[in-house]
């Protein structure tokens, strides 16, 4: 049962989230409130960055932008940030401008991109949201250089009650199973490994739906190799698959 503190704090996290300039409800974290669902996103970036140095990057559904910044300040030589949301690009301009950035409103799903011209693509929690995910993957792995590196996040869904759940969330469009993710992500010239996404602190486990900050670090999470099987016995967080492009 939710007390009023939680409804209050909630009401209020979105007060100052529009006031910020963002939408009050879609599924982008963003750093005004560091609550256990944002460290496990920070998480995920924080995994990626050491891919990124000396790396031209894409960043696909950048969000409100917390974690480009990690990507450059990684040593990114330039990150291409793009989101489907002007205000979260917006808001992304005004907190995280640097050198390296450059933050643009744009549909991951109509990217045009120059073939040859990236060393890292980090998207995460993003596919789900296109109704065809497949020309998001074409594109990229076209802009790719031979042995660069995807690094696509997804929800893992390995039930039909996780099926189910993930229909109903109107933002969802591509609502594939981890196995059929795998399917299609093996249709391109690429090597692909599966990565799974935990916690791994001491005490609670994380409240993905509170409004309070959150007393973890992005230490408490773990992103390491792991196998289908695996993700099937024991569902991770994310399911995260990492990819090396090979030569044509």
């Amino acid at each position: 049962m939710r007390g009023m503190h939680y409804w209050s704090t909630r009401a209020l996290n979105g007060v100052r989230k529009v006031a910020s300039g963002l939408r009050p409800f879609n599924e982008s974290v963003w750093p005004g409130v560091r609550n256990d669902l944002f460290v496990a996103h920070e998480s995920l970036y924080r995994f990626a960055a050491p891919f990124a140095r000396d790396a031209d990057v894409l960043d696909a559904g950048s969000g409100t932008g917390y974690g480009t910044a990690i990507l450059a300040a990684a040593g990114a030589r330039s990150v291409a940030a793009v989101d489907i949301d002007p205000r979260s690009i917006r808001f992304a301009r005004r907190h995280y401008a640097h050198p390296s950035i450059a933050f643009r409103a744009a549909d991951c799903e109509s990217l045009t991109l120059t073939p040859g011209s990236l060393d890292l693509v980090f998207s995460s929690n993003m596919l789900e949201h296109l109704n065809d995910a497949s020309a998001f993957l074409r594109s990229i792995c076209g802009a790719l250089r031979t042995g660069g590196t995807a690094i696509i996040a997804i929800p893992p869904i390995t039930t039909p009650e996780a099926l189910e759940h993930h229909h109903g969330i109107h933002y969802h469009r591509s609502n594939f199973s981890l196995s059929e993710w795998a399917g299609l992500l093996g249709q391109f010239p690429w090597s692909v490994a599966l990565y799974l996404h935990r916690f791994v602190g001491t005490g609670r486990h994380p409240d993905f739906s509170s409004p309070f900050p959150s007393h973890l670090t992005v230490n408490d999470f773990l992103v390491s190799e792991g196998s289908l099987e695996e993700a099937y016995r024991q569902c991770p967080i994310t399911a995260v698959f990492v990819t090396r492009r090979m030569a044509a």
